[in-house]
């Protein structure tokens, strides 16, 4: 019953140009897709997938329906764009949005399309000024819509034009781009050259066979196999050649154009307005995060740190009337160097950033907050040629010229200079508890709540749950920072730590099974949870503060690498917390102004009334079912279209030649009954002989039936196949052919095994 339905399914939908023509069409619209994937351009690359395949669809519908090719290619173009903007915008809810009505859903698409434009703001104030851009949502939006005209121009050409030679050369050029600049595979390209030549050959065919049919002219049915034949030759003979041209030396050539006056200067534009976009050059040295690494080998995910005494820089620290800062406000801040803001579920990464140049003594501009005060710093960086300038708190002013680096239009990452001896003053927070506590999460900034509340789908619910216990029914986020942060602090510091196995999440894994860790984990809890509780958090990375000597000078060693989780409240900006396990946190009732004068590790942390550690629970490897389930769907799926594929060429040969087939069918038992047809015989002869053959088996009735019943069939057969052969228009008598065969078989079956006991 299946079989038969979906051998209807696919006579019925058959499409003119062929089933083959439109995989071998697919095909290569998905190696440009895997090719583009493969160099992974920007994190957002993954918007060709989406853009493709709809581009294919929607474009195959046109090319089939459209009467006027303009309104096509508007509709085309304008499909394409809507439907990048909204997958990169984000603005397709998740189910859960959907189910909680509209003012949710609002909220979710005002945030979700602050942050585009936020990011495409921040990309153009860039270009505009003819600085640096690392941001990479513009080159997404482009890379979504080539991928979406490519595919669309392809099926256009292949399906409406019947002309896949001029779609397909464009679409390898564009995959030949992809390869030289960004030294993808060679094999997508040889693999797209053989489909190329295999899809123009065939598609040539359909056309050629449809023109036959339509001016009655008779053709044979093997034409295609050797046409399949040949093309296949000539594709592996291209193949080769795509192969070898590699081992041709054109660097020469390149190297010439690229020196040409005009070309550097545009590369030189390119890769300022595209800075973030993923190229087969080494970074700057010295330069720290970007690109999604964190700067520690130690961070989530890694091995735990070989710590060291060396000394990384040297600090004195004054309020703005050039007196040394009191202790207890110098050590409130940590040494920040930069944040990051995306959680994977498999550790932390940090977007692509803006670039900004910033002369020395000119203002940071930084968005206006309350309740903070100045702070100068002298810093003598000794280890290396860093560029990163670090700071306590959101700098203000540089005594050099320095770069910011910027998220969107004013969300402030970090500042790159070139010298090791430099002055900055920055604003710290000072804001009273009782202020933060009047705070409201709804006041916050739409881009900053979006950007650093997002979580990974596969985040376990328990973590969620855990954060929900903690703080969920406190009345305000300051409080609900606190808690998280007290909790935290309950667990025992420890650098002697097994790696976190393969395919667990770390937050997960620290909170219920390892229960104990370093820095990093203590801040990556505080931050994933406090984002479950819908509060704007980041984790921060840098050094600690350390207790000035009698001159007033911090020094900062190696071993004093730190990370810490932020905190975004409305109207006061970024306060940092301290969740790691002894080390002093400045919201504690016992951080006072004597701090600097004791080393962190001799403070008790004050944790109140807070829950307690959760049940240790071992966390298993998950069983990821849903890509077990589709390696699995797509090989039954594969299977069961090869099998489908097969039984309905076997069904059209039976249905085109079961005279013949049956025919042969009779012919291969008289062999094997030792009767075979000799070539000067006419059928109706080879017919007469072999039935005169088969008195041999009259001496036993039950052989003597089986005769009796093959002889009639085996005459009236012999007719059919005759007029079949001879007939100028012979009538249809495949039924009876394949009916009379069916009767047969059996029979002669018998008589065959009859005949091997008779010997």
């Amino acid at each position: 019953m299946m079989p038969d339905a979906f051998m209807w399914a696919v006579d019925r939908f058959r499409p003119r140009e062929g089933w083959l023509s439109l995989a071998l069409l697919v095909s290569t619209i998905f190696l440009m897709v895997g090719a583009i994937l493969e160099v992974k351009w920007v994190p957002e690359a993954g918007v060709v997938w989406i853009t493709a395949v709809l581009g294919l669809i929607l474009s195959y519908i046109l090319a089939k329906k459209a009467k006027s090719t303009r309104l096509a290619w508007i509709l085309i173009f304008l499909y394409g764009l809507l439907i990048t903007l909204i997958r990169l915008a984000h603005l397709l809810p998740p189910r859960l949005i959907w189910q909680q009505g509209f003012w949710p859903l609002r909220t979710y698409w005002l945030q979700n399309t602050a942050v585009f434009l936020d990011r495409s703001g921040s990309w153009l104030v860039a270009v505009s000024r003819g600085h640096r851009s690392q941001e990479t949502i513009i080159f997404a939006v482009g890379l979504g819509m080539v991928s979406w005209l490519l595919a669309a121009f392809a099926v256009w050409t292949t399906i409406r034009q019947r002309k896949p030679l001029l779609g397909l050369s464009v679409m390898g050029i564009a995959l030949a781009l992809n390869g030289f600049l960004g030294l993808s595979p060679l094999w997508y390209l040889t693999a797209f050259v053989g489909l190329a030549v295999v899809l123009s050959a065939t598609i040539n065919l359909n056309t050629l066979e449809q023109t036959w049919r339509e001016r009655s002219i008779d053709f044979s049915d093997e034409i295609r196999i050797e046409m399949l034949i040949y093309v296949g030759m000539i594709a592996m003979v291209l193949v080769a050649a795509a192969m070898a041209l590699p081992a041709f030396s054109l660097t020469k050539a390149v190297d010439a154009f690229m020196s040409h006056p005009w070309v550097k200067g545009a590369e030189e534009s390119i890769d300022d307005a595209f800075g973030g976009v993923n190229k087969p050059r080494p970074r700057p040295p010295g330069s720290l995060g970007g690109y999604g690494v964190m700067p520690r080998s130690y961070l989530l995910g890694e091995e735990p740190p070989d710590l060291s005494e060396i000394i990384m820089m040297t600090a004195f620290v004054t309020d703005e009337n050039g007196d040394l800062a009191p202790p207890g406000l110098s050590q409130r801040n940590h040494w920040r160097g930069l944040s990051y803001e995306i959680y994977t579920g498999r550790g932390w990464t940090l977007s692509e950033e803006r670039e900004e140049p910033l002369p020395a003594y000119e203002t940071v501009p930084l968005p206006e907050v309350a309740d903070t005060v100045q702070l100068v710093q002298d810093i003598n960086w000794l280890r290396d040629d860093r560029l990163v300038r670090y700071s306590l708190g959101q700098p203000v002013q540089f005594n050099q010229d320095v770069t910011l680096l910027w998220r969107g239009l004013d969300d402030y990452v970090r500042a790159q200079g070139s010298e090791n001896d430099y002055r900055v003053t920055t604003q710290v927070s000072v804001a009273a508890p009782d202020d933060l506590r009047q705070t409201k999460t709804a006041d916050v900034p739409a881009v900053i709540l979006n950007r650093y509340t997002q979580l990974p789908d596969r985040l376990p619910q328990r973590v969620r749950d855990l954060a929900q216990e903690v703080a969920g029914d406190l009345a305000n986020p300051y409080d609900q920072a606190r808690a998280l942060e007290q909790f935290l602090r309950q667990y025992p510091y420890s650098l002697e730590i097994e790696s976190i196995p393969p395919g667990l999440d770390p937050v997960d894994y620290f909170l219920f099974d390892l229960q104990r860790g370093y820095c990093d984990y203590y801040a990556s809890a505080m931050v994933v949870m406090a984002r479950s509780l819908g509060l704007p958090a980041r984790v921060a990375v840098g050094f600690l503060s350390q207790p000035p000597d009698e001159y007033g000078m911090q020094t900062i060693r190696q071993s004093n690498g730190h990370s810490w989780a932020e905190v975004y409240f409305a109207g006061y900006g970024w306060v940092e917390f301290e969740p790691t396990a002894g080390f002093a946190s400045p919201h504690d009732p016992n951080f006072d102004q004597d701090w600097g004068t004791r080393p962190p590790e001799d403070f008790m942390p004050y944790l109140g009334d807070t829950a307690p550690l959760p049940d240790r629970a071992p966390v298993k490897r998950p069983i990821d079912w849903q890509k077990i389930l589709t390696r699995i769907g797509g090989v039954a799926v594969i299977a069961g279209g090869l099998a489908a594929l097969w039984l309905w060429q076997q069904r059209r040969l039976e249905a085109e030649d079961s005279v013949l087939r049956s025919y042969g069918r009779f012919q291969s038992q008289a062999r094997k009954l030792e009767y075979p047809a000799h070539p000067a015989q006419t059928p109706l002869e080879f017919s007469e002989a072999f039935q005169e053959n088969l008195e041999v088996f009259a001496e036993n009735p039950k052989s003597q039936a089986q005769v009796e019943t093959v002889k009639p069939l085996a005459s009236r057969l012999t007719e059919l196949y005759s007029t079949y052969q001879y007939a100028a228009d012979p009538a249809d008598e495949s039924t009876e052919a394949r009916t009379i065969w069916k009767k047969m078989k059996r029979p002669l079956w018998l008589l065959r095994l009859r005949k091997k006991f008779m010997k």
